[in-house]
């Protein structure tokens, strides 16, 4: 520390202001507690000097000036108390106090975490607008000046006309223009608003009040000074007729901050009204067109290779599944903490999360492209494949493919939905051509699984565009990392419950029956599962607005029922069409030799929906931080492996046991949820000792 730290009061000699000096001091480097004790025993001399010979402890004019410097060589601090009074008396020569205190040495702190903490107050000057009633300001190079003004009487409420108290209470504050020092105007504010009798839900307004005055000074802080050392000006004034708060904030920074001009440097995006509907509407429109594309591709492979070589493929196309889903888990997390640091517009944060994460991805990609290699000869005699080249051509993707979830994730966090879209149109175009091309090589089932993982690649130079714009080379620190693991640990519940009850009964069925009723099962999948991928895109765009919202304590509950309620209209148009023409829709989709599944189409479709509707709780629920959703899926994942291990006599049995247990899953996921609800709107109960 160079240069003094310098803090100036102009208080009204009234004991309750002595917060005041105690949040100054509190704030300054290496101060004692006795110190602060003994600063305030000379604050309390020179109130009751300045209140003697019987003056009313209420006047408004009578002010006391203090002077808090702290210097480094030596290490001091000097405080001056100066009495403004209008009468003189016998406190000392001049009416000033003066001492100083001899201080240990001591460390700075870090700025940095300072910085974090406080930085999440700032959310605009939207907010001000909603916390204050009068808001102006004149953005000038070396003469910023806010005005905000706080009616304290409720509208509704006619002003007294008579015996109204008139006069003006006046406190004024010169402080350092860093966020270390906001809490002494807080303390201000507070000792300021209790004083006035008669305010309705005074903690209330007292908070909206230090909110909206701390980030007008954030943004001083931030935007007129940008980093450089300077000054904050404040007056506090109290008017008695009509009563209201005035807070004015002046600085010499060399920067103007006009909020509609510079780009909010806490990155809080505004979210619309319709935020659900309107912000995923692109992605919801790509995300149909890709999941005609992936239907498309398999459709075509399904009539070119036939039942068998089908099934083949059909087992890699599951194992794909799985690596998504495990994908979808650094996804999720990425997505959760991107909302919300996005919300607080602590970008350093965010690139440390998506550094961290991609580390753990490319980790975890490699030993599953191990376990495909290495273990392929396993692979090949356990699910009956002719070739060993399916699993090892998949598992070279695998890296990339759990890389890009991560920059998928923070691309949905930010609700950046436009390069997010262009992610899954590249996976599925590039799929969608190569593969194509390299079967009518004559590669097979070894060419369309290249095609797979083309993709695999392709996407990932596409979301890679989500590290643009963030700092470079940001570590987490433990607290921070050990948040993002235990969020990530309950994704990982989750995935793990989605993979186990959407890709084990074509495992299940791919070792247990004939390869070609294994081929006609995987098309039966493969249609019913339209439900869970139509609506998917439906909950890619609730996760980040929900978690946005948590973050900013916004109402967030509606989502959840309009979720619900539009993935339930997608999957009751898809079981109505499944259920009245199954034949047609069969035989134009893959052609009479996978004609047997068609009475078995809207059961499975029936199954999937219920999942997709139980997938739209478990996401909502962690959104919110909450990973009790995710042990249930899991529960009823595990459930379905033992059950059609159990009960696998006909395809039939295999889809009637997944529509029991799916029925089963909803029903326990939404009385949890709401008991959930139950529980959080139960008062507390106080014990008293």
């Amino acid at each position: 520390m160079n240069q003094p730290e310098v803090i100036r009061l102009n208080l009204l000699a009234n004991s309750a202001y002595f917060t005041a000096i105690a949040a100054a001091l509190e704030r300054m480097t290496g101060v004692p507690e006795s110190v602060v004790a003994d600063v305030q025993a000379a604050f309390a001399s020179v109130v009751s000097h300045a209140l003697a010979d019987g003056r009313d402890q209420a006047d408004r004019k009578h002010s006391i000036e203090v002077r808090l410097m702290l210097t480094d060589q030596p290490r001091r601090l000097t405080v001056e108390l100066a009495d403004k009074g209008d009468k003189q008396r016998p406190l000392h020569p001049k009416d000033t106090w003066r001492r100083s205190f001899d201080l240990p040495d001591a460390v700075e702190p870090g700025q940095g975490e300072l910085r974090r903490q406080d930085s999440r107050l700032g959310m605009g000057v939207f907010l001000i607008r909603q916390l204050m009633d009068e808001v102006t300001y004149h953005p000038q190079v070396g003469n910023n000046h806010w005005r905000l003004v706080k009616n304290l009487r409720p509208p509704s409420v006619p002003p007294n006309s008579g015996g109204e108290e008139t006069g003006e209470e006046v406190v004024r504050l010169d402080l350092p223009a860093t966020h270390r020092y906001l809490n002494v105007l807080g303390a201000c504010v507070v000792q300021m608003l209790a004083q006035v009798e008669g305010l309705d839900e005074p903690e209330e307004l007292s908070y909206s009040v230090q909110l909206a005055v701390q980030e007008a000074c954030a943004n001083i802080v931030d935007h007129a000074y940008a980093g450089e050392a300077g000054r904050i000006e404040i007056v506090l004034t109290l008017v008695h007729g009509p009563r209201r708060l005035v807070i004015e904030l002046h600085d010499t920074g060399r920067h103007t901050f006009d909020l509609f001009s510079v780009p909010d440097p806490f990155g809080a995006p505004q979210l619309p009204a319709r935020g659900l509907l309107t912000g995923g509407a692109l992605f919801f429109i790509s995300a149909t067109i890709v999941n005609a594309g992936n239907y498309l591709f398999n459709l075509i492979l399904g009539r070119w290779l036939g039942p068998a070589a089908f099934a083949d493929f059909s087992l890699a196309v599951t194992l794909f599944l799985v690596v998504s889903f495990v994908a979808a888990g650094f996804q999720q997390t990425a997505a959760k903490f991107a909302a919300a640091h996005t919300a607080a517009g602590e970008l350093p944060r965010l690139a440390g999360t998506r550094r961290w994460l991609g580390r753990w991805a490319w980790a975890l990609g490699a030993a599953m492209l191990a376990l495909f290699a290495l273990g392929s000869p396993l692979w090949m005699r356990f699910f009956h494949t002719r070739s060993v080249w399916p699993f090892v051509i998949l598992g070279i993707g695998v890296p990339l493919y759990l890389a890009q979830g991560v920059d998928r994730g923070v691309l949905q966090g930010q609700m950046r939905f436009g390069p997010l879209a262009l992610s899954y149109q590249a996976e599925m175009w590039v799929r969608l051509i190569v593969a194509l091309a390299l079967v009518a090589l004559g590669w097979s089932v070894n060419g369309a699984v290249g095609g797979l993982t083309a993709s695999f690649a392709a996407t990932w130079l596409v979301a890679r565009r989500a590290g643009s714009g963030l700092p470079r080379d940001v570590a987490l620190s433990t607290s921070e990392w050990r948040s993002v693991a235990m969020f990530a640990g309950s994704v990982a519940v989750a995935e793990l419950g989605q993979i186990l009850i959407n890709n084990s009964d074509v495992l299940v069925v791919k070792h247990f029956f004939t390869s070609e009723l294994a081929g006609q099962y995987a098309a039966l999948a493969m249609v019913g599962r339209i439900v869970f991928f139509a609506t998917r895109s439906v909950v890619a765009a609730m996760f980040p607005i929900v978690a946005q919202k948590q973050e900013k304590g916004e109402p967030h509950r509606h989502l959840l029922a309009l979720s619900l309620g539009m993935v339930a209209a997608v999957a009751a148009v898809i079981i109505a069409a499944t259920a009245i023409a199954p034949e047609l829709i069969v035989k134009v989709l893959f052609g009479e030799a996978y004609a047997f599944i068609a009475p078995l189409l809207w059961l499975y479709a029936v199954a999937t929906a219920l999942y997709a509707l139980a997938n739209v709780v478990v996401n909502y629920r962690l959104s919110l931080g909450s990973g009790g959703a995710s042990v249930l899926s899991v529960l009823a994942g595990a459930a379905q492996v033992v059950g059609l291990w159990v009960f696998h006599d006909s395809l039939r049995q295999v889809v009637i046991v997944q529509v029991c247990l799916m029925a089963a899953l909803l029903i326990a996921l939404i009385v949890w949820d709401a008991w959930l609800i139950r529980q959080q709107k139960r008062p507390a109960t106080t014990i008293l000792a």
